[in-house]
């Protein structure tokens, strides 16, 4: 069953089109990823699903129905820090969101404690937010879309700022709250170790259009290569990287471009570009292959470069 359809998706702001003709669909069940680079839509996209944005053109259905209702089966968590309320305490915050939803009475509380106690929230169930972590913080935020039981859940860049123990705890939440608890989650991010680790499905968009749908593991097959890694003795000069550029390989410059990332279908290539580096006295200092990750299938098909 599809828990997401969206169709013709077109959205304007003044003479600026936001997004452009856009479909896609999310299975019941799964956890999907929204992917682009900033302005490709993204945000104008997310917000038509949750209904804060009316779009010019298309339609939108959650499970099978036109999303007149659709805070009625979603549940969102936005980038940044406005999720909850900072001078109330764990405990207090789902209690309140709750009740927005008209929920209450001695299930839900005993919900919330039981959600305390799978995020190991329940020794900070009365401290204010505002003196958690962030990424307790962010734990709270997701228990607060759990305790409003829906059946979709929306997280717009649920890991950004943790530290690797909290994104490791975050990554192996959303998972759980997939298999066990029977949810949808469409997720926005720039991580892609979270989309490689997570994602069944994903949707890329760049400049308002979808340029690519489908699994992770699809587009990884679709794009497999070989990716070596170079690291050079020094930094490169201008002109050794206007050489490097120059050449029949899409070579990525990384850490102030002393080292080297090429994607190759055949193994012969990786000593043609050891010669064209020695033609330019650059020296080598390590070369080791690298598995292949969906980031650089990422950048792959929009195009970016690695910074």
């Amino acid at each position: 069953m599809k828990a997401i359809e969206v169709k013709n998706l077109t959205k304007y702001y003044g003479k600026v089109k936001a997004v452009d003709n856009i479909s896609f669909e999310i299975e019941k069940g799964k956890i999907c990823g929204i992917l682009g680079p900033n302005g490709s839509g993204k945000t104008t996209t997310i917000k038509s699903i949750c209904n804060l944005i009316i779009p010019d053109k298309g339609n939108i259905k959650i499970f099978g129905k036109e999303n007149k209702k659709s805070a009625e089966h979603i549940s969102a968590v936005f980038e940044g820090t406005r999720n909850l309320y900072w001078r109330l305490t764990p405990k207090e915050n789902l209690r309140y969101f709750a009740g927005i939803r008209g929920l209450g009475g001695r299930k839900i509380e005993n919900n919330i404690d039981i959600l305390l106690d799978k995020f190991n929230l329940t020794d900070k169930k009365d401290v204010m937010v505002n003196n958690l972590s962030r990424g307790m913080q962010q734990k709270v935020a997701i228990a607060m879309t759990l305790i409003c039981d829906t059946k979709i859940i929306l997280l717009d860049e649920p890991t950004l700022g943790l530290d690797v123990q909290s994104f490791i705890d975050i990554k192996d939440m959303l998972a759980d709250i997939v298999s066990s608890m029977n949810k949808t989650i469409l997720l926005s991010t720039h991580n892609m170790n979270l989309v490689q680790d997570i994602c069944d499905d994903v949707v890329i968009l760049n400049k308002g259009k979808v340029i690519a749908q489908d699994s992770v593991a699809k587009l990884m097959d679709m794009f497999e290569t070989m990716t070596y890694e170079i690291i050079l003795a020094e930094s490169l000069s201008k002109s050794d990287k206007e050489y490097l550029l120059s050449i029949d390989y899409d070579l990525y410059f990384i850490n102030n471009k002393t080292k080297l990332e090429v994607d190759i279908f055949d193994i012969k290539e990786i000593y043609d570009i050891i010669d064209k580096l020695k033609e330019k006295n650059i020296l080598i200092k390590e070369i080791k292959q690298k598995d292949n990750n969906f980031e650089r299938i990422y950048l792959n098909i929009t195009n970016e470069e690695v910074n």
